[in-house]
């Protein structure tokens, strides 16, 4: 198994934690989304410079943030709900600029 079939599978894995009890039950599963995040991190690292992306596991990336953003009116902590979707989208806008979070610098002029 290569490094990015197996972070692909934890992500997937990761998804699947968050995802189900938020679209079924609105329970919002914290430590969950904290192995998402890093997963997904991980994931904008391994692609961090590559011409092709995987498209699979990225769509998986950005479905898992727009079934987010679409729960956050019925989710029991709207603002927690919609800064977790805005963190996966911003994992996924990187990985599409061939960049990861250690590239991005808060409060740091980006000029491309």
């Amino acid at each position: 198994m290569t490094e990015l079939e197996r972070v692909s599978a934890e992500l997937r894995k990761a998804i699947f934690d968050v995802r189900m009890p938020l679209q079924t039950t609105k329970e919002l599963n914290v430590s969950g989304f904290d192995r998402l995040e890093r997963s997904a991190a991980e994931l904008a690292e391994l692609l961090r410079g590559s011409q092709q992306l995987p498209r699979e596991i990225v769509n998986d990336l950005y479905m898992a943030a727009k079934a987010m953003e679409n729960e956050t009116p019925y989710a029991k902590d709207q603002a927690l709900v919609s800064q977790w979707a805005s963190k996966l989208y911003m994992t996924f806008d990187l990985i599409l600029l061939g960049e990861a979070h250690r590239d991005y610098k808060p409060g740091v002029p980006r000029v491309l």
